[in-house]
């Protein structure tokens, strides 16, 4: 024991120097874990703040192996741990080591109680940060947020390989140009290495490859007989939910998952930004855009951090990659733009980027751009270009029609051109002498998506000139919100029903049907408007039976999409007010309180609408309030 000798003492008196083989060695508080990354220890085996961390397998108290800790250990550890699961999942068999790697990592030295340790040690225990109970949940850590898995049992919650295959390579055959962040040779060697059980086994991408297959089973059938296989492993999906939206969203926690126990708040990685670039892209499409909203200004910020915006002396791939992937992050703030048009994101116009280069994967190689696009071919990335433009005119037409300018007409007819400008050159891209190609549905599927940008950036122009009674009504924006609405619908008709699109049902689910909703509430008010007045010049009953229809087909599409299911109460409700949808007496009362809750659970999705518009059960007035200027 140390005796409490008074310091005077210990300066007057003579130091007896110990032989060397006499002198104790001094046993550490801390583990070497939390000694390098000044956090305090518990000093269990293995220590809170390790457990924490996911660095079990490098917890120890041993000083005198000379041993230093790699920054790679934690994923040498975890792949040791998995290679069992690797055998299940993906056809390969090997020997467990878990029990050496918990030997080694195994202190040989007992933690003694601090009273016996010297006293420098105690300044060491001072001066550490303060860490929580062991056993208290930290809930001011939003690392602490999230079911902690083993990457073992990550493992074994993807696919078996040969569905894993066929779930990649639908998404890269359907999916992916629509939103090509990703280099398909490069994710191509990163998916064989993967599936060779290399031992360097990289979290972030593992996030990157579960939001993949999660977006590409929410675009297939249940009924896909290349499935069968998975479905045999799995439990029943809960009632009234399709098997495929079930493991869909069950893979895009795991996704999700895998970010935060990789504690993506702060290890930014260029596979952190791309699986976190593709979740958001997940959730705008099969759930809602606003759950993407606080993801995707972390995803700026992570770009922002690798620098993702700024040539960097890299490879010519690794160049176009981080092109593609700011490219990607652009188009994603512009359905929170359009949707949230009150949201002024025009700084971001400020930040200086250089445009992916509009060539397929295979043009892009290690010596350079080898097979540039031929003039007025479409190419895997003329999408993303052209949305690229978009995202940069809808923030310039939403910080217009947000400011005291909206009101100007000539601003209204330069937007108006611009749109204009933009959709001929699609009809030259996209479509053969103005028509759909039968040989390449791929193209009319973009033309449908890109037209579906341009005329809802038409309708928040026309929206305050729109009405008879607003002060500076213009007929021929009345003329043109009609005409825009009645092109939103048809596409959303032509999506659900025509069989060259079949395999793009899926954008159904998510912003397309937000921006249909948004047709059908101004197509009502612009025929409210009409009808009151004798102009024969718009057929009414055309109009009224084109949103029946739209009813009808998102009444369909409720049981795969939580937008569908409440855009569908919310129309049926305006059909009812405005006389087109019969209801019983009896029920009157009910379906309004039903109405009310809903509009309550719909107010986090209110893209469209004005914050004071808080009444549509009262009257018919405030149903329309919505759209009126």
């Amino acid at each position: 024991m140390i005796q409490n000798t008074p310091v005077q003492a210990v300066q007057a008196g003579p130091v007896e120097q110990l032989p060397s083989s006499q002198r104790r060695k001094r046993i550490p508080v801390n583990c070497e874990e939390c000694r390098r990354s000044k956090l305090r220890c518990d000093r269990r085996q293995p220590c809170g703040a390790c457990k924490r961390r996911r660095r079990d397998a490098s917890c120890s108290y041993d000083v005198s192996t000379g041993l230093t800790t790699s920054t790679n250990t934690h994923r040498i550890a975890g792949s040791i741990q998995v290679s069992s699961a690797f055998g299940n999942r993906v056809g390969c068999s090997t020997t467990s080591s878990r029990e050496t790697l918990a030997t080694a990592s195994r202190p040989r030295l007992q933690i003694p109680d601090t009273d016996q340790l010297a006293p420098d040690t105690h300044w060491d225990t001072v001066l550490e940060r303060p860490a929580p109970e062991s056993d208290a949940h930290d809930t001011s850590s939003p690392l602490s947020i999230g079911l902690r898995l083993s990457l073992q049992e990550i493992i074994e919650s993807l696919p078996p390989k040969p569905c894993c295959d066929y779930l990649i390579s639908h998404f890269f055959k359907n999916i992916s140009t629509l939103f090509p962040i990703l280099h398909g040779p490069t994710f191509q060697k990163q998916y064989t290495r993967f599936m060779q059980r290399n031992p360097d086994i990289d979290i972030p991408w593992l996030a990157l490859l579960f939001s993949l297959c999660s977006l590409a089973l929410n675009t297939m059938d249940d009924n896909d007989p290349r499935l069968a296989p998975f479905w045999s492993q799995l439990p029943s999906s809960p009632a009234q939910v399709p098997a495929t939206v079930y493991v869909s969203r069950c893979l895009l926690r795991t996704a999700m998952t895998c970010l935060l126990q990789d504690n993506f708040f702060v290890n930014h990685t260029f596979s952190t930004f791309e699986a976190l670039l593709m979740v958001i892209y997940n959730l705008s499409h099969n759930e809602s855009v606003e759950q993407g909203w606080a993801l995707l200004g972390m995803a700026l910020n992570i770009g922002i951090a690798l620098r993702c915006n700024v040539d960097q002396n890299s490879s010519y791939i690794e160049t176009e990659r981080r092109r593609r992937c700011w490219a990607g992050l652009l188009t994603l703030h512009t359905y929170q733009g359009m949707l949230f048009r009150d949201v002024d994101m025009s700084y971001l116009l400020n930040i200086k980027s250089s445009l992916p280069a509009n060539v397929n994967d295979s043009g892009i190689t290690e010596e350079g751009n080898l097979y540039p696009s031929s003039h007025g071919q479409p190419t895997q990335m003329s999408v993303m270009l052209d949305k690229v433009r978009l995202f940069r005119l809808s923030t310039e037409i939403c910080r217009h029609i947000s400011g005291p300018s909206r009101l100007d007409q000539l601003s209204l007819h330069k937007f108006d051109d611009a749109i204009a400008d933009e959709q001929k050159q699609w009809d030259l891209t996209y479509m053969v002498d103005g028509s759909p190609s039968i040989l390449d549905s791929a193209s009319y599927a973009y033309w449908c998506v890109l037209q579906t940008y341009a005329h809802h950036l038409y309708l928040l122009l026309h929206r305050p000139f729109h009405h008879s009674k607003a002060p500076c009504f213009l007929a021929t924006s009345r003329e043109r919100c009609i005409n825009s609405s009645k092109a939103l619908i048809s596409i959303h008709r032509e999506l659900y029903e025509a069989p060259i699109l079949r395999n793009y049902l899926w954008l159904l689910r998510g912003v397309t049907s937000l921006k249909a909703l948004h047709a059908a509430v101004a197509l009502n008010s612009c025929l409210q408007d009409v009808s009151s007045e004798t102009d024969l010049t718009y057929d009414l009953g055309s109009s009224r039976e084109e949103i029946k229809i739209l009813m009808i087909h998102l009444k369909d599409l409720s049981g795969r999409s939580n937008i569908c299911s409440r855009a569908y109460r919310i129309l049926r409700h305006l059909q009812t007010q405005t006389g087109t949808e019969t209801t019983s007496a009896g029920s009157a009362e009910g379906q309004e309180t039903q109405f009310e809750t809903l509009f309550d659970e719909w107010t986090d999705v209110r893209e469209w609408m004005d914050s004071d518009m808080t009444n549509w059960v009262g009257n018919l007035d405030g149903a329309f309030k919505a759209f009126a200027p």
